[in-house]
């Protein structure tokens, strides 16, 4: 289900997708015909034709293949015949594939798997790359505190401290995460990091790390006080990645 859209430029693309069928969700995949690259700086974007089983994949693939090597005409290309032929005529072409009528017991388990399907968001995925989406939010966090030097630098001192400001947000959200704490808000993440680290006694600097972030709405944008933030900024950061590689090193002795 997580996609990088090439499914959507792709001559013959699937996307993950499910079906309920007799009380029961199985795997499934949304069959896609018609993308690709036309020249000239121009694409074709491919249609969404029909939702099959995932198991009748390679029927699917055989089905449209076939047909392509049977019915194009002289030099005619996938996409040019796509193009020449329509979405309906897919639909129709594929439309047994799509029966649920005569479900085997193996249509309900997904390719590589053992047991029965369900749906779920796993991790992001992108050309093939997990993402650690913690590492990540913290690398931000130290993007965002030298934009803010260089801000200072320049006296704009305003853009200095808000980006110290997504600093201190970056950086809680991904201890946050790490602790399986989902969180989306700003608010909300200065928040729960009081909830799961202050109070709980993880994070020590501050009574109120919630307080303490929210300073900038009480004071004026001066040089004094934005090189002050940021450098609380530079210390909170520090806190996390020492509480992140930390993590991480108990995960691996644990394994």
């Amino acid at each position: 289900m997580n996609t990088c859209g090439q499914h959507g430029m792709a001559s013959i693309g699937f996307h993950g997708s499910s079906l309920k069928a007799k009380g029961q969700v199985l795997p499934a995949l949304q069959v896609l015909v018609g993308g690709g690259v036309m020249g000239h700086g121009e694409g074709s974007i491919a249609d969404k034709v029909i939702k099959v089983p995932s198991k009748r994949g390679p029927d699917v693939l055989r089905y449209l293949l076939n047909d392509y090597s049977t019915n194009r005409q002289n030099g005619e290309t996938h996409l040019q015949y796509t193009k020449r032929v329509g979405e309906k005529y897919f639909y129709d072409l594929l439309k047994p594939l799509a029966s649920l009528e005569a479900l085997q017991a193996e249509d309900y388990i997904d390719w590589g798997q053992e047991e029965k399907y369900s749906t779920a968001i796993g991790v992001g995925e992108c050309a093939g790359v997990m993402i650690d989406l913690v590492a990540t939010l913290i690398l931000e966090a130290e993007e965002k505190l030298e934009w803010s030097q260089e801000n200072i630098d320049r006296k704009a001192f305003a853009d200095g401290i808000y980006n110290a400001y997504s600093a201190f947000v970056n950086s809680s959200k991904a201890l946050l995460l790490q602790q399986g704490v989902q969180c989306n808000t700003q608010a909300g993440i200065l928040k729960d990091f009081d909830v799961h680290f202050t109070q709980n006694g993880l994070y020590t600097e501050s009574n109120s790390f919630k307080e303490t972030v929210l300073q900038m709405n009480n004071e004026k944008p001066s040089e004094e006080f934005a090189i002050t933030y940021l450098q609380k900024a530079r210390d909170f950061v520090a806190f996390a990645k020492q509480y992140r590689e930390q993590a991480v090193l108990i995960e691996k002795q644990a394994v």
